[in-house]
């Protein structure tokens, strides 16, 4: 079940990035967007784990994106409290999540892809 977890965040990326571009409805408002983040975190967590236990990502690596991700959560956090009083400010915060967490993914698909 593990190895099933990796290509799973960019699964969900992929379907993100497709939704848009086929017209299908995506997440739009900030609280949506928080629950995809909040996937996408637990996903990239796991893809770590997993590869961590394959011996493809070190120990180091695990630690860093492990610390990354806290911190992902702690700005999921700031975008939460936020939405409620200022929706732009939390959809921007969400924004740098998203780019984090896609540059983390492709990080981690390129350890997934090594030997």
């Amino acid at each position: 079940m593990n190895a099933i977890r990796l290509p799973f965040l960019s699964f969900l990326l992929a379907c993100l990035t497709a939704c848009a571009q086929i017209g299908l409805p995506t997440p739009d408002t900030v609280p949506q967007k928080i629950m995809v983040a909040v996937a996408s975190v637990t996903s990239v967590r796991d893809a770590a784990a997993t590869l961590l236990a394959n011996k493809k990502l070190s120990a180091d690596d695990a630690d860093n994106i492990l610390k990354q991700t806290d911190n992902l959560r702690a700005g999921l956090d700031v975008a939460r409290a936020l939405a409620r009083t200022d929706p732009r400010a939390a959809d921007a915060k969400l924004t740098a999540i998203r780019t984090t967490l896609i540059a983390l993914q492709a990080y981690l698909d390129t350890k997934g892809k090594s030997p």
